[in-house]
Order: structure tokens, then sequence, then C-alpha cells
């Protein structure tokens, strides 16, 4: 069951920030660089910060170069934010298809800021998820600023979305 429930997780991950990401590219420029509050400041860096935490934790995981989060010079539109999330969703898929017991209890090692942070596997691998949730709260919350409408995250509407095409 707890492969099933990662491999999950990150299936209604792929759902959210797909409906998200659709949401902010009907959006305006001024409207998707717009400063607020909250978050990262922006619609734009909100997108941008979950996109490199993706980019960030599948790195981790592998043992490849962890590079830093992405700005707006290296991802400065959507056509290059789509090309590079393809690109890290990729790996996701080649490694959660890999993905074993054994692999969700390995502890491993992320070093930022000089500073060495220990986990389980399992805990990053719910980390993600959890993680754009967070921050896709904060999309819904610029979007109402805005008096525009969000897509819906719940993990329930994904499940009934699934059972409806008879994936689940």
């Amino acid at each position: 069951m707890e492969l099933r429930t990662l491999r999950d997780a990150h299936a209604w991950l792929r759902w959210l920030t797909h409906r998200s990401v659709d949401a902010c590219r009907a959006l305006p420029d001024d409207e998707l660089h717009r400063t607020f509050p909250i978050g990262l400041g922006s619609v734009w860096n909100t997108l941008l910060h979950m996109h490199g935490a993706e980019r960030i934790w599948i790195a981790a995981l592998e043992g490849t170069e962890v590079r830093p989060m992405p700005t707006r010079d290296e991802i400065p539109d959507f056509a290059r934010l789509d090309a590079d999330w393809a690109g890290v969703r990729e790996r996701w898929d080649r490694y959660l298809a890999a993905l074993t017991v054994a692999e969700t209890g390995r502890v491993m090692e992320r070093h930022r800021d000089g500073k060495v942070f220990r986990q389980a596997v399992r805990d990053v691998l719910m980390q993600v998820p959890t993680h754009a949730l967070y921050h896709n709260a904060q999309l819904s919350f610029m979007f109402r600023s805005m008096g525009r409408p969000f897509p819906d995250s719940a993990w329930l509407l994904w499940g009934r979305d699934r059972l409806a095409s008879g994936e689940a």
C-alpha cells in the first residue's frame, strides 16, 4: 500500500499542477507578475518555486547535481516552464516506476546552505506534493484577490475524476 500511496500522491500532484498552470496561463502578464504579500510574491514566482522544488528533490533523490531554484531569467515564459517541467517529470516517472519499499526507507542526505540534512526517502516523496499543495493555496488566494476563479485541488475531486474515467 505504501508504494501505491506514494505514487498516487505524485499522480495527484501532476493533476493539481496541471490545473493550476492552465489557470495561470490565462492571466494577462500584469496579473501573472503582480506583487502579493504572500508566498513567493507573485503567481509566476510561485510557479517557478513549485517547479524548482520538484527539480531539486528529484536530483537529490537521484544523487545528481542539484540546480538552484529557477529564476525568471532562466525560465521567462510558459514555453520554457513547460519544457523544463516536462524533463523533470520524465525523471520523476523513471524514479517512481522503479521505486521499491527498500528505497522508501533509505536515509538520504541533502546539503544546503552549508548544512547536512538527513531524511527518509518516503518523507521526501510526501514533501513534494504537500509542498505543492501549500503553494497552490497561496495561488488560490492570489486569484481570489484578483477576482478570478481558481481550480479546486482537493484529493477527493481528483479521486472522483479518476473513478469517472475508469483509472482508479
